[in-house]
């Protein structure tokens, strides 16, 4: 216990709010400090934590906590007036239909992208505590690009044959979408629900072909032959020598273990 508690003098104390990324950190930290055994307990207490928490809080969602942005308004216009001096040089004849579409997916692109920056700096001077923004960028729920959907704008859309459209939905879903904005983003909806039919299917027939395969193969020996393992060692003295021990069990010997001359436990052995 002592070395343990030295061990944990080594970590920094954190006295900020942990989002999933710094989660794994966190966790990775801890593994490499006391082991996955002693970790595991410490994120079963975590988990009871955050459950407590969540419980105490009650976050709620409502149509009043999607805060829009305040500069989508004269962005949008920024980019309507890029967009109508792009159409008039290819009225004139200055630039080629195909340069004229990319140019256009470049202005809107980056007219969404600046609304997707512009998002979490807003939620943090208008609403710290929004319930959006705290299930978004936590990463419990949802992410940026949802979010950008409900409170920025939906952007570019591709059509059926996979080209992008080059006129951008400029609403977003709290505003609502008009009668063309919502056809043009059907098909991008419909396709996820396909995609995602076609992928659940894909993988239950690979894995019906697996089964069929391999069914009539039947492991009698304990030894299978193979020369590969997985090296363990006590981390140049950093992994204590109890948790060492509960890393060990359960693991089969790849080659004789050794003290001094003597053959202390031969190798294909459970410990």
């Amino acid at each position: 216990m002592e070395v343990l508690m030295a061990e944990r003098a080594d970590l920094v104390f954190h006295n900020k709010a942990i989002d999933g990324t710094a989660i794994k950190r966190l966790i990775s930290r801890l593994i490499d400090h006391f082991g996955m055994a002693y970790t595991s307990h410490i994120l079963d207490q975590v988990k009871t934590l955050g459950f407590h928490q969540a419980t105490a809080t009650s976050i709620s969602l409502g149509i009043d906590d999607l805060l829009t942005i305040p500069s989508k308004g004269w962005l949008v216009q920024d980019a309507e007036q890029q967009s109508l001096i792009l159409e008039k040089h290819h009225h004139y004849g200055n630039v080629h239909a195909v340069e004229k579409l990319r140019q256009s997916i470049e202005i809107w692109y980056a007219t969404s992208e600046y609304l997707r920056q512009e998002m979490n700096p807003n939620f943090r001077m208008t609403d710290p505590l929004n319930p959006v923004h705290i299930m978004s960028f936590s990463g419990a729920r949802g992410n940026a690009s949802q979010v950008h959907q409900l409170v920025g704008m939906r952007g570019l859309m591709s059509d059926p044959q996979g080209q992008m459209i080059d006129l951008p939905i400029q609403s977003n879903l709290r505003e609502g979408l008009s009668l063309t904005e919502y056809i043009i983003s059907c098909y991008g909806a419909r396709k996820g629900v396909v995609d995602t039919a076609v992928r659940t299917s894909d993988a239950g027939y690979l894995t019906r072909r697996l089964v069929e395969v391999v069914q009539h193969i039947v492991v009698r020996r304990t030894d299978c032959g193979t020369i590969r393992g997985i090296s363990v060692s006590p981390r140049n003295g950093m992994m204590t020598e109890r948790i060492f021990i509960q890393t060990l069990i359960g693991r089969v010997l790849a080659d004789d273990i050794y003290i001094w001359v003597r053959v202390a436990l031969p190798f294909e052995i459970k410990i």
